[in-house]
């Protein structure tokens, strides 16, 4: 639902510039979204993968073995039809928990929108109107997902043939299997922090976007290790369509700084920045 916040904030008496209070990803929501993750990999079961792997004896000719790794793609297609399962579940699960992430968030910019002007949102806003950014959020995790288990898949059939052209031991083909499957563990993990993060940036634009709110002011994600670019936006304003930045009372400016599409804040892998709304009042009434 389309609105002007600016007008809102007129009607209210205020009179000066608005920074809207940044809305923070939690960490509750991407452990929570990392539980949805997780599941899928347990269609890799190394006990399952191992069952029938025997070490060729030394001195077999290769011949004799040639039909040895067939328990083995037996067991991997196998997990592979399961691990397709355990994707259609996690996008049920997925969908259920973009729509606790978006009441959420929805509840944060009403509450920020109410601090600032005291107006109360909370009648106005649906989910509805973010519709499109859900879906789009929720095909890229389910892309996301389906990739970590595919490059699971990959790393433990070479761990299984790699075994046979080696003769190792079931020991060792079995270690290899845990690492990979770890291996796509703390990938999900990582996903799922940023995942949790780029939702809420999108949100935030979606949620500046309805109220007709055209500027931003960055702030930086304070992170030891940040990116010094992003560091040094840290209180500029920028218009939100184009991301060049403007002077304080959102007019043109000659040589400022612009923020590609794929580095705006919280797009870039791990960006904890986040973009405030901000509207320039005192501009406005020409103060």
């Amino acid at each position: 639902m389309a609105y002007n916040l600016a007008a809102m904030a007129r009607q209210r008496g205020i009179k000066r510039n608005l920074t809207f209070r940044p809305i923070e990803p939690t960490q509750a929501n991407a452990q929570a979204l990392a539980a949805i993750y997780l599941p899928v990999l347990k269609a890799w079961d190394v006990d399952s993968l191992m069952r029938g792997y025997e070490q060729p004896a030394k001195g077999v000719a290769d011949a004799m073995v040639l039909d040895a790794p067939s328990d083995q793609a037996a067991n991997i297609e196998q997990a592979e039809r399961e691990a397709t399962r355990l994707i259609g579940e996690f996008t049920a699960g997925l969908r259920e928990w973009v729509v606790r992430a978006e009441r959420w968030h929805r509840g944060k910019w009403t509450d920020a929108v109410k601090a600032a002007i005291d107006i109360d949102l909370s009648m106005m806003l649906t989910m509805g109107d973010v519709s499109e950014t859900v879906e789009a959020f929720i095909a890229r995790n389910v892309a996301l997902v389906r990739n970590v288990s595919d490059q699971a898949q990959g790393r433990i059939a070479d761990a299984v043939y790699r075994g046979y052209e080696q003769r190792l031991p079931a020991r060792d083909v079995a270690k290899n299997i845990r690492e990979a499957v770890a291996m796509g563990r703390d990938r999900s993990l990582r996903i799922a922090a940023d995942q949790n993060s780029k939702l809420s940036a999108a949100l935030d634009r979606k949620r500046r976007d309805e109220a007709g709110v055209s500027l931003f002011k960055y702030r930086h994600s304070g992170k030891v290790h940040a990116r010094p670019w992003h560091k040094a936006r840290d209180g500029k304003i920028y218009d939100s369509a184009t991301g060049k930045q403007v002077n304080p009372d959102g007019t043109a400016m000659k040589g400022g700084d612009v923020i590609e599409a794929d580095d705006r804040a919280g797009m870039p892998p791990w960006c904890g920045c986040r973009e405030q709304a901000y509207l320039p009042i005192m501009a406005e009434i020409g103060a």
